[in-house]
């Protein structure tokens, strides 16, 4: 990709000057006043250079001898290490630390954000296909009939609160995808929704960059060896699909139903199996039975007959109960010695 003009670095580094600037004059005003914030301010200070450092270095302006991830890896690494050396010089050396580190982090997004962009988006739907999946689903199942006021309003403040306690876990796994591997930190799916509207379904990236350009939109392996070692992590835990809390959010999808299949699978499906639009008279979830009842990599005709159960006795009850079991699932029977990953039968009846 080519790199961004150097008239854009050089008004960037002006930016930062003017705002390092004002930040020491204020620094100035609240000592006269008797504020103590010098150390804030001096943090802000350094925060923007470091993101000035990371930004140009980033952009390519530096040569760097050992390859285009390092650069990256490169000027965070600068980063802590002056944070480390100042702790050992004032007892509020840890506020300048964390100032830094997250400075350089946002430089090196800035400069990710130009050169390759924060969301992959691989092989979208043509428009002929997202038109034929909605047309087969409206000739099948209709117009489906609306949500539940009390499920809505459990996904709304459920996802709300999430949102709101998971935001340092969501700090961590976005650095570790980047910092393993430089580039777009998030994954879009082309997914159908309730109806059979395809919808942006959201994800933390966990596989390396551009891993569909030569196989196309596939189903992950279950040793797939275009993961990350991160994103291993991330999918066992199941905190690559944290962004799907902002999918609960807007509508899209709900904590509880069918899990979204990508359309271009879908329309594949329904050529074959017709009856499978039938997973679409309800919301698509961030859980659902096929996976608390089956596991991932069952098939589309095992994952309709679950998605057909849940349908016909979906309630809020039923969704707590799933909830319980996805969470069981995924935090304690997937990392138990010896155990098969899977809910007991005895749970499940």
């Amino acid at each position: 990709m080519a790199k961004v003009p150097l008239w854009r670095v050089i008004l960037f580094w002006m930016m930062a000057f003017v705002v390092g600037l004002v930040s020491w004059q204020l620094t100035v005003i609240f000592l006269h006043l008797g504020i103590p914030l010098h150390w804030w301010s001096f943090g802000l200070a350094l925060g923007v250079l470091h993101t000035i450092l990371a930004y140009t270095l980033l952009q390519g302006l530096i040569p760097f001898p050992l390859g285009p991830k390092w650069p990256y890896r490169f000027s965070f690494l600068l980063s802590v290490s002056w944070g480390i050396m100042l702790w050992f010089r004032h007892p509020y050396a840890w506020i300048l630390l964390t100032i830094i580190v997250l400075s350089t982090f946002l430089g090196g997004l800035i400069a990710t954000r130009q050169r390759l962009g924060i969301w992959e988006d691989n092989h979208p739907p043509a428009k002929a296909i997202r038109e034929a999946v909605y047309n087969l689903h409206h000739a099948i199942i209709g117009t489906p009939s609306p949500v539940p006021a009390a499920k809505r309003a459990f996904d709304v403040l459920l996802s709300g609160f999430s949102l709101l306690i998971s935001a340092p876990i969501w700090l961590l796994a976005l650095f570790a995808v980047w910092f393993e591997d430089p580039g777009p930190l998030f994954f879009v799916k082309n997914s159908v929704g309730r109806g059979g509207i395809t919808f942006h379904q959201f994800k933390l990236r966990t596989m390396v960059r551009d891993a569909e350009r030569i196989t196309g939109p596939v189903l992950a392996a279950e040793e797939d060896t275009r993961a990350l070692r991160t994103g291993r992590f991330l999918r066992k835990t199941a905190l690559d699909e944290l962004p799907q809390l902002f999918n609960i959010l807007r509508g899209d999808m709900s904590f509880v139903g069918p899990r979204p299949q990508r359309a271009v699978l879908v329309y594949e499906y329904l050529q074959a199996m017709p009856e499978f639009a039938e997973r679409a008279r309800v919301l698509p979830g961030l859980a659902g039975l096929a996976q608390v009842a089956g596991d991932y990599y069952i098939t589309p005709r095992q994952k309709l007959r679950y998605d057909r159960i849940y349908a016909n006795h979906a309630s809020l009850g039923f969704d707590l109960k799933l909830i319980a079991l996805a969470f069981a699932l995924v935090f304690f029977l997937r990392w138990k010695p010896g155990g098969a990953g899977r809910i007991p039968r005895g749970w499940l009846h």
